[in-house]
């Protein structure tokens, strides 16, 4: 299991002009364009799990934010509050709210800010981002992936992709969504699938192609293991693979022969196991929020939406006992 690292840097007080840590968990330095005042405040807050690491920073005095060089890995930057100007390769890039520059390796990228900015900062390992493009794909890929320079994240994939950036970054807490591998495992997969899907790169065409389907037999593999072992960290990468497929070629498949989605089918097979948790335990020996997260489901709100929808009462119901059904 991948446990996820976190860190954060908070600066007040206008003695402090420059801001950065050198291990590697923090990504971006800060160095201010001018002396700031008493209200001055610096802040960077994010987490590194695996191939993966995302942090928010965001200061009230303009600064000149360096993102270092890295030959191993991509760097999508995008501003979530006020307007940057950004250096990558020798290219200006305008940014404002809804738009990303995206760094490719092995190249700085120096952003300047006017005030009271705030910025998400993606790192994704580029061996990791290639490998989910060969899983979808199939056929080995070109590395390092020529990515474009910027990214729109005002088209569909690109609101997808932001918005579950934010969603997981939040959800980022000691205790929270990243410690469970059954939530985090698709969650990252679904980030690096997701961006795939958005930015510019010579296979966006291959990505979107139909693809063949084959036999049954493909699904029922998936089936198998799914039932055999719903405690394990799905994702559908991990699936295909099992399935000796790509990933393309899987969903097909399970939408031919089954007519739902893999990991649909997942939650349904967990959904299941959470009911038979919740009727053989009484109320001080567990919780609803702990029986949704043992299964894989990061909001107990969700949890109880989808339990009802299939048994007709909250599990909240079912825990205390039959009196209450």
């Amino acid at each position: 299991m991948i446990d996820p690292r976190f860190f954060g840097i908070h600066q007040r007080g206008p003695l402090v002009t420059e801001s950065a840590v050198q291990d590697a968990d923090v990504i971006t330095s800060a160095e201010l364009l001018r002396q700031p005042d008493e209200a001055y405040q610096f802040d960077v807050q994010g987490f590194v799990r695996g191939p993966l690491s995302v942090e928010h920073a965001c200061c009230t005095d303009g600064a000149r934010v360096r993102v270092p060089s890295d030959e191993a890995a991509y760097v999508i930057s995008f501003p979530v509050r006020g307007a940057m100007l950004a250096v990558h390769r020798g290219r200006d890039i305008d940014l404002g709210p809804g738009s990303a520059v995206v760094s490719q390796p092995p190249a700085e990228l120096v952003m300047t800010t006017g005030d009271d900015f705030g910025v998400f900062v993606v790192r994704v390992d580029a061996a990791a981002l290639e490998d989910a493009l060969e899983a979808q794909l199939g056929f080995p890929v070109r590395r390092p992936l020529p990515v474009a320079a910027t990214l729109d994240l005002g088209t569909a994939a690109g609101r997808e992709w932001s918005a579950l950036v934010c969603h997981v970054f939040h959800g980022a807490v000691p205790g929270g969504i990243l410690g469970n591998p059954l939530i985090a495992e698709p969650l990252q997969d679904s980030l690096f699938d997701g961006l795939l899907r958005a930015i510019d790169h010579p296979y966006r065409e291959a990505l979107d192609a139909p693809v063949p389907s084959w036999g049954p037999r493909t699904v029922c593999r998936g089936v198998d293991a799914i039932e055999a072992f719903p405690h394990r960290p799905f994702t559908m990468a991990a699936l295909a693979a099992d399935a000796g497929v790509n990933v393309g070629v899987l969903e097909e498949c399970w939408r031919r022969h089954r007519g739902v989605r893999p990991m649909r089918y997942l939650q349904g097979v967990r959904l299941a196991r959470a009911h038979l948790d919740l009727e053989e335990h009484a109320p001080g020996e567990t919780t609803v929020a702990a029986t949704a997260s043992q299964w894989g489901f990061a909001r107990p709100t969700r949890f109880a939406t989808c339990y009802a929808g299939r048994y007709g009462l909250l599990p909240g119901q079912t825990l205390r006992g039959p009196a209450y059904a």
